[in-house]
């Protein structure tokens, strides 16, 4: 039977590690305590933003993450944790889970890693604070378009300073002709 156990192990770590090796960042929490329904609710609002998380054994996600990116995160499976992870937005998966830790004690940060680096706590809460991923594409797009705006104002204020010095000669010919 233990033999049946062990293959059944190593399917689940070889899918674990399938699933994670095109992973962009992932964290580590500890959960203890954390009731099912507030973790389905997590569940769900990762997965909207293309993340997951998921509750593994300790040795199953060290087993799994070994030769991949999150191969730094091995220290820090040491009691109830959890794994989040994504491919997609890291900012948007670090957002949900600081507001998450935020909104249950009994749920930790421990650390994370992005793009193979490893993470404290504090740097995944700057991650966390940084702009999303679409407010920074239309700042940039806003730091584009400054430029040829600014020359825009500027082309058409010569413009308009020229109208109305014509209107203003304008003006001054028919009092002339009036008078």
């Amino acid at each position: 039977m233990s033999g049946h156990n062990r293959a059944i192990k190593e399917t689940v770590v070889a899918d674990l590690t399938k699933q994670l090796s095109s992973v962009q960042a992932a964290v580590v929490t500890h959960c203890t305590g954390v009731t099912v329904e507030k973790m389905t609710e997590l569940r769900e609002k990762l997965r909207k933003g293309n993340s997951q998380i998921k509750v593994i054994k300790n040795t199953i996600a060290t087993r799994a993450i070994e030769g991949t990116e999150l191969d730094v995160l091995k220290d820090h499976f040491k009691g109830p944790t959890a794994l989040a992870y994504t491919s997609d937005d890291p900012v948007a998966m670090a957002k949900l889970i600081m507001t998450f830790a935020e909104q249950n004690e009994s749920f930790s940060i421990k650390a994370g890693v992005l793009n193979g680096d490893l993470l404290d706590e504090t740097k995944v809460k700057s991650l966390a604070s940084t702009p999303s991923r679409e407010v920074l594409l239309a700042r940039l797009a806003g730091s584009l378009q400054a430029p040829y705006a600014g020359l825009v104002y500027s082309l058409s204020g010569i413009l308009r300073k020229l109208v109305y010095a014509l209107d203003a000669v304008r003006r001054k010919k028919e009092e002339e002709q009036g008078s």
